[in-house]
């Protein structure tokens, strides 16, 4: 799994218009599993995602692969058909 490489700075406005999520990374050890931490890029608020080859916790509620992507990918999905809309219509 490649892991994502961020500068994670402060209210950085420079890619997207708005504070980018600042992202962390931490590696297993024992029984707990490798978690990617997102923290809010203006202020302290973060959410911590635990996964493992067969399942995920995000902000405390485990579910299995399947189910988050059929949460999740509609959502992520939506938003960018309405950018590419809004590109070819310009």
């Amino acid at each position: 799994m490649k892991i994502l490489k961020r500068t994670n700075r402060f209210y950085d406005t420079s890619r997207f218009g708005q504070p980018q999520i600042r992202v962390y990374h931490r590696q297993g050890s024992g029984k707990r599993c490798p978690r990617y931490t997102l923290r809010c890029g203006c202020c302290d608020q973060k959410v911590e995602i635990y996964y493992d080859a067969d399942g995920l916790e995000i902000g405390g509620v485990n579910g299995a692969l399947d189910d988050w992507r059929e949460i999740l990918l509609p959502l992520l999905l939506v938003e960018r058909k309405d950018s590419q809309r809004k590109r070819k219509s310009r």
